[in-house]
């Protein structure tokens, strides 16, 4: 009886094939184990390993392992590398050769069929023949996997027989994977642990047999990657098959092969530490010995476990951060499926789901937070000045927030600014108009400028400053008339008709007080009524020419004035008079403008009205009746003080020439269609019936 191997492992491929660097690394480990004298017992010339072969020199190797052996003969035929399936469905074994054409058909005369190693094995006399295939059927990938090969094949028709066995690490239409960074592929690793630590031998007589090897890789495989299934497919005699001893006599050895019994997951179960604390006791093992071994054995299966937990984070944190909310079904389909694929348990994938939402959570919370207080800068100021901006910049940088989210939110907040100041505007614009149509404002007027606000959905705070500015620059406005109506009033008291010198002075008042020329026209017209109606009847028998006599200064000829005036507004056919009580040879020019409803409104954005804005602005009018009014009335009163002359009156049938009106630059006053006065202010016209 003789041990003969041939161990095959092709790493390098032709454009088309992933290339699997483990694959060599296996046929390595694979003949260290077989050539140990107390585990394989096979000699060096028994064993020959090829790595990257040619197609020929494969199948060469293939026919000379089977040929000329007796029954009692062990022969291993190792395999790692690509499977491939042609159109037919038949099963190839890939070489350093192997090709495929553009259209991705095998190139069958580049690869070794099974129908070579069925026929090889059939012609064998040996009843003890096995056949270890560390490949797939299929050249897909997965993150962090390589994968070997794909295909539907009937492996037990293909290669089965009597006195035979064939181990696969996965089924004909499933994934034999190669860690990434390991340096052996999951299937050969676990045929290596099984053997040199001794806890493939289930039952413990000393011996691996095929059928124990298989259940302890099987069963590990499983539980670093559930989607590979490592099957078996034997005859007769097949399942018996011993293929190595148990090391013996190695107390370390022995304890090993424990750790591998009872570990689970990269960890040891609770049963199975006390199983190993009282080995070790036995053995004669000290713990640093025996944490040593630990670590040694559980290192490999410890670094998956903690990749896998890793990536259940990583693949269910971006389910949950997609745009479009996940129902519950959907999470809970994600989890099946993850945990399936991964190998992981409802206890393990549990405390990551607690902490991933509970991260999102917070994320979401203080996205929250930012777009408040992005909102409330835009109040305040509108664009964002640089300081603001970099306020906003550091939060961002303390709450390590995405430049996407952060710009998202921006563009989104800015938006709604615009939506809100436009509703703002419209509101100005209609108590504006409110306002045009009658001031104070009505109950009515109230009441429906209350619904569009609420139509707008506009706040008090924010139409507050409206009105209040509106207000106050139409309460301004009012002031303004009745300031330069009192100082008329004095005006026209201690002297009327009023000289140009007045005149004058009260045209540059207007020009101060930024007064229109019909508003002061109609001041002037009301005052003169006033002072006609408090003035006693004049004798209208006296001659019309000594009443027409205008002599500055004297008591009598300013009474004569007066009836004169008083006589020609009297007159039917006679214009209203100016303030020199003649007749208006020059009617004032008005304006012809648009309508009000035809102008633009220029809206001027809100601004609080503070108190400290009342204070300036009394003190601006103080200011400006002190440099111009108290002037006037200076002037007025110098000349009340000096006596008058007492000139010759002159007789005359003409009437006394009209002063020349004094042009004004302020704009005409507007007229509505419907004959309303109005004047201009910041937000527009106010007009007064």
């Amino acid at each position: 009886m003789v041990k003969v191997a041939l161990l095959i492992g092709v790493s390098e491929y032709e454009p088309g094939l992933n290339p699997l660097p483990g694959a060599v690394k296996d046929v390595e480990a694979m003949q260290q184990v077989l050539l140990h004298p107390e585990m394989g017992g096979f000699t060096e010339t028994d064993i020959m390993v090829l790595k990257n072969p040619q197609r020929q020199d494969m199948e060469e190797a293939i026919e000379n392992l089977f040929a000329h052996r007796q029954k009692d003969d062990l022969l291993v035929l190792f395999f790692s590398g690509h499977g491939i399936k042609d159109d037919t469905g038949r099963l190839f074994l890939a070489t350093r050769t192997t090709r495929k054409t553009p259209r991705g058909d095998l190139i069958r005369s580049s690869a070794v069929s099974a129908s070579v190693v069925h026929e090889s094995m059939s012609r064998s006399r040996s009843k003890r023949q096995v056949v270890i295939l560390d490949s797939c059927f299929s050249g897909a990938f997965a993150e962090g996997l390589s994968a070997k090969d794909d295909g539907s094949i009937n492996i037990r028709e293909q290669l089965g027989g009597e006195g035979r066995a064939v181990l696969t690490s996965s089924s004909s239409t499933q994934y034999s994977f190669e860690q990434q960074g390991s340096d052996l592929s999951i299937y050969t690793r676990y045929l290596i642990e099984g053997i040199t630590t001794g806890a493939a031998d289930l039952d413990e007589d000393g011996v691996v047999s095929i059928d124990e090897l298989h259940e302890y890789a099987s069963r590990k495989v499983r539980e670093i990657q559930p989607t590979m299934k490592p099957e078996i497919y034997t005859s007769r005699e097949g399942f018996k098959i011993r293929l190595t001893k148990v090391p013996q006599g190695d107390p370390k050895q022995k304890y090993r092969k424990e750790v591998a019994r009872y570990s689970n997951r990269g960890d040891v179960t609770f049963v199975g530490r006390k199983i190993l604390d009282a080995l070790r006791n036995r053995l004669g093992l000290s713990e640093i010995e025996a944490t040593v071994i630990e670590d040694e054995m559980l290192a490999v299966a410890r670094q998956e476990f903690r990749e896998k937990l890793q990536r259940y984070e990583r693949d269910f944190t971006e389910a949950l951060q997609q745009q479009v909310a996940l129902t519950e079904d959907d999470i809970n389909m994600l989890r099946l499926n993850l945990q399936q694929i991964l190998g992981l348990r409802n206890e393990d994938t549990m405390p990551i789901e607690a902490q991933v939402k509970a991260r999102i959570e917070a994320y979401k919370q203080k996205l929250q937070y930012y777009e408040q207080a992005l909102a409330e800068a835009m109040q305040r100021e509108y664009p964002l000045s640089q300081a603001a901006r970099q306020k906003l910049q550091k939060m961002q940088q303390v709450w390590k927030l995405t430049d996407q989210d952060t710009a998202s939110l921006e563009n989104r907040v800015t938006a709604e600014i615009e939506v809100y100041r436009q509703k703002l505007q419209q509101y100005e614009q209609a108590f504006t108009r409110a306002t045009q149509q009658q001031y104070p404002l009505n109950a009515t007027q109230r009441n429906q400028l209350r619904q569009e606000q609420q139509i707008l959905g506009l706040k008090d705070e924010n139409i507050a400053p409206i009105e209040t500015r509106i207000t106050v620059e139409i309460e301004a406005y009012l002031q303004k008339l009745q300031q330069y109506e009192q100082v008329l009033i004095q005006a026209i008291q201690h002297e009327y008709p009023l000289g140009n010198e007045i005149r004058e002075e009260l045209r540059r008042y207007q020009h101060v007080l930024e007064l229109e020329n019909e508003e002061v026209g109609r001041i002037e017209e009301k005052v003169v009524k006033q002072r006609e109606t408090n003035q006693p009847q004049p004798n209208l028998n006296l001659p019309s020419q000594t009443h027409q006599q205008l002599v500055k200064g004297s008591n009598t000829q300013l009474n004569e004035r007066r009836i004169e005036g008083w006589k020609a507004k009297s007159s039917p056919s006679s214009p209203n008079p100016d303030l020199s009580g003649q007749p208006n040879q020059q009617p004032v020019h008005k304006q012809k403008v648009q309508p009000i409803e035809q102008q633009e409104i220029v809206a001027v954005t809100p601004v609080a009205i503070t108190t400290q804005f009342r204070k300036k602005w009394l003190i601006g009018i103080t200011a400006t009746f002190v440099l111009v009014g108290l002037p006037i009335l200076a002037h007025l009163y110098i000349q009340s003080t000096q006596p008058s002359p007492q000139p010759t009156p002159i007789q005359s049938t003409q009437p006394s020439p009209q002063p020349t009106p004094i042009p004004s630059t302020k704009p005409s006053t507007q007229h509505t269609p419907t004959g309303i006065k109005c004047i201009r202010i910041s937000t527009g016209y106010y007009c007064k019936g």
